[in-house]
């Protein structure tokens, strides 16, 4: 991590320096306590509780950093930030279509940027107003140069109107990607599968192999996926296949063969060792393990609605065989698990995807998580294959995406080199102007 040297802001007031663990911890987790969601006391607010660790978001990161703002020698504000290496374009050839989703043809080349993901900015209710969170992220910025960041981004949403003015206006991000937050309440049954479908857990080989061969050239797609599949948080990763395609060459005796050299799913699952033919229809998924890191508690809801709930809950657990759509305690601390790596093919795509759905449902609930999240493209093929409740969603996302080597150049144009697969000219290449050139985006669970 970066060293930023510690300087008084010009007003002499305000002291933003680097996160020390030594002495910061309890502050920092005193003040996260007080930025509650809510602004009035009489509202529904979600709070966040970090289960001790103020860097337990960003840890997990190849590279990260965490500011604190003092007043007075009291931490009034924090703001964290993640660095890897993603992909932000293709050239080559189109993408083609293949059943539930467009994926590369062998001619597309990934362009690879340094981005880094700014998250958790926090400024205690007391000291807002007061320029605290330019302050933060503007010291932020700095250290991501100085790491050779290419692009930074945030995630927030349309109706968040501070947030925005804050990071569109006075520090010129632009508004980027418009993905949606699905949520769905993990009931106390466990939900059924259908029998002609056969869900296969892969091996981390596997899974790393089947993504770069599918999804290497999605937006935020990360160079480093084998360092998530291989994560402590990453509970594994599911395919799911027609039994009637059982003895294909991807689901074959209870294992998938996966050849990471093969440059495209044809090439890859063309053809098993035995000669049997990939399936027509397939899908696949990974499960993040947010409830290790972090949890969440809904308060301020009237009393009515909380009874409600427990009711659900209470014939839920009586009569499990009924399937009743019951109201997770999320009026307690719970947590949540987060599905990433979405992917589906063939006619019957969505179909599988769903069943994969359900099967996450089960391991969370093994788990004694209350929700299962993700988070998609606006256009997202699978985006109404996915089960969810308007309650536990967010359709309103909004990511905001700012050109730090653009701007370290005095406004010419971004002349560093990316990383790409092949000799191309990218001096003029700028990804906070580009549309997304797919449907889909890769969202990094650590991002979450």
């Amino acid at each position: 991590m970066g060293t930023v040297v510690p300087t008084r802001q010009e007003t002499g007031e305000v002291l933003v320096r680097n996160f020390d663990k030594t002495t910061d911890v309890e502050k920092v987790l005193a003040l996260e306590q007080t930025c509650e969601a809510g602004d009035n006391a009489n509202d529904m607010t979600l709070l966040q509780d970090l289960l001790g660790d103020p860097l337990s978001r960003v840890r997990h990161y190849p590279t990260y950093s965490m500011m604190v703002a003092e007043v007075d020698q009291e931490i009034v504000g924090v703001v964290r930030a993640g660095i890897k290496t993603v992909v932000c374009g293709k050239s080559g050839a189109k993408s083609v279509q293949s059943g539930s989703r467009s994926r590369s043809h062998p001619q597309d080349v990934p362009i690879y940027a340094r981005a880094a993901y700014l998250l958790g900015l926090r400024v205690s209710p007391a000291h807002r107003r007061m320029g605290i969170g330019l302050k933060l992220a503007m010291k932020m910025e700095e250290w991501c140069k100085a790491q050779g960041v290419e692009y930074i981004y945030f995630a927030t949403t349309k109706d968040n109107a501070p947030s925005l003015n804050l990071f569109t206006d006075r520090l010129q991000y632009t508004p980027f990607r418009y993905p949606a937050l699905l949520g769905h309440p993990i009931w106390h049954h466990s939900v059924r599968l259908p029998s002609h479908i056969e869900i296969t857990k892969l091996s981390v080989e596997a899974a790393v192999a089947m993504y770069r061969s599918v999804m290497n050239t999605e937006e935020f797609f990360p160079e480093d996926i084998d360092k998530i599949m291989n994560h402590k948080l990453c509970a594994g990763t599911w395919v799911a296949t027609l039994r009637e395609d059982r003895h294909s060459g991807l689901c074959c005796g209870g294992s998938c063969r996966v050849s990471e050299n093969m440059g495209t799913i044809e090439s890859s699952f063309a053809r098993s060792n035995d000669g049997r033919p990939m399936p027509k229809s397939w899908a696949v998924l990974s499960l993040w393990k947010c409830n290790e890191i972090f949890s969440f508690q809904v308060k301020g809801v009237p009393l009515y609605k909380r009874t409600g709930a427990l009711i659900s809950r209470c014939l839920d657990k009586a009569f499990p065989w009924c399937n009743i759509p019951s109201f997770p305690n999320v009026f307690n601390p719970f947590g949540l698990q987060f599905l990433f790596g979405l992917h589906a093919e063939g006619p019957k795509g969505s179909e599988l995807f769903r069943s994969l759905c359900r099967h996450a449902h089960n391991v969370s609930r093994k788990d004694g998580c209350q929700v299962l999240l993700t988070e998609v493209g606006a256009t997202d093929p699978l985006r109404h294959s996915i089960p969810h409740w308007e309650k536990f969603s967010f359709a309103d996302d909004v990511w905001c995406v700012k050109n730090l080597v653009k701007l370290a150049n005095n406004g010419g144009d971004n002349d560093r080199s990316r990383k790409v697969g092949a000799d191309l000219d990218r001096s003029y290449f700028d990804w906070c102007r580009v549309q997304c050139s797919t449907s889909t985006m890769f969202v990094d669970p650590r991002d979450v």
